[in-house]
Formats: structure tokens, C-alpha cells, sequence
């Protein structure tokens, strides 16, 4: 997203909002909010936890934290659940680790991640991630098999996003279908 902003300079404002596929998908039901329970066992709870706690420490900070954090979980196949993890990652992000660690056991760090999942649901229909929001009544969830590695392909991405979720509200799914040995349409 960062390089697809710096391709779109003024025309693109990027907020990150953190939402928990635990808590969306969670066996307890809606009225269990995870957030309200650090103790409670969590993919991803801890992480997006973290995130707050690097946001808390300016933009530049979060964006290093971020992206550290998304090449841990994706591409080194790191456990982000792992308070250790996320502690070393902060310490690649260059974050002060003594803020960092007050944040994490902050419940007021806790519960803006709640803040976050819940306006997401509310305002946006957030149902999973990533989701970009363009609007209220615009955002489409895109899930990606990989990044393009050309920025000309994920601005060209970017912009098919953009342009399902605004100037076509009427498109409401669109999805691969999985292979079926022969029957029906496979997408190359």
C-alpha cells in the first residue's frame, strides 16, 4: 500500500485499522470480546495488539513495525501470536521496548484493537482481511495468493480494488473457482 501511495502522492490516505479474524470466527460467540481477555489463547490478538503499541509511538514507527511484522508472519513464516516474537520485532522495528512493552500490557491498548474490530463491522461490513475501505458502503475484501512484485502490477491491482468498490457497486462477489478436474471454468 505504501508504494502504491507514494505512486498516488495527495489522492490516497491510508488509516490502518486492526481486525481480528479470532474474534470473527470465534467459538464463544459475539459477545465474548477477546480484547477484554489478554490471557485468552489468540492467533492474533497479541500482534494486533502490538501493532497499537507501535502506532502509539508515531506513523514512522508503525509503518516499520508493520511491515516487520507482515514479512515475519508471510514470508519467514514466524509464530506473531509469540509475545517474543513480537517483542524482537520491535526491536527490529526500532521501537523504544520500554513504551512498547507498557502498551502491550496497557487495556486501554487492548481495547482500541476492540474499537477498531468493532467500527470495522459497523461502518464497513468488515468480515475478514484484508479489506480496503473507500467509503462507507465501499470496501471490498481482496484476498491475494501473493503480492504482485511489480510496482506497475500492484498499482494496476490496486486500481481494479478501487474501481470494483467504488464505480461498481453492483459487483458484489467475485471469486476463483477451485480447480474441478475438467468440469466447469478454470481461470489462467
Amino acid at each position: 500500500m505504501e508504494s502504491i501511495k507514494a505512486e498516488i502522492p495527495g489522492s490516497l490516505a491510508i488509516q490502518w485499522k486492526t481486525f481480528s479474524l479470532d474474534q470473527q470466527n470465534s467459538k464463544k460467540g459475539p459477545d465474548f470480546m477477546m480484547w477484554a481477555h489478554p490471557d485468552y489463547p489468540s492467533q492474533g490478538i497479541p500482534a494486533l495488539v502490538a501493532a497499537k503499541a507501535a502506532k502509539n509511538q508515531g506513523e514512522p514507527a508503525f509503518m516499520r513495525y508493520h511491515l516487520a511484522a507482515f514479512d515475519a508472519r508471510h514470508e519467514e513464516g514466524k509464530d506473531i501470536a509469540d509475545r517474543e516474537v513480537l517483542r524482537e520485532l520491535a526491536k527490529t522495528a526500532r521501537l523504544d521496548l520500554v513504551e512498547f512493552e507498557q502498551d502491550m500490557a496497557n487495556d486501554k491498548t487492548w481495547q482500541a484493537v476492540g474499537e477498531d474490530h468493532t467500527e470495522s463491522k459497523r461502518e464497513y461490513g468488515v468480515f475478514g482481511v484484508p479489506t480496503l475501505a473507500f467509503g462507507k458502503g465501499q470496501a471490498v475484501f481482496a484476498k491475494l495468493s501473493a503480492i504482485p512484485e511489480s510496482k506497475k502490477e500492484r498499482i494496476s491491482l490496486f486500481e481494479l480494488i478501487f474501481n470494483m468498490g467504488v464505480k461498481r457497486p453492483y459487483l458484489w462477489e467475485l471469486k476463483r473457482t477451485e480447480e474441478t478436474g475438467g468440469i466447469g471454468i478454470q481461470l489462467k
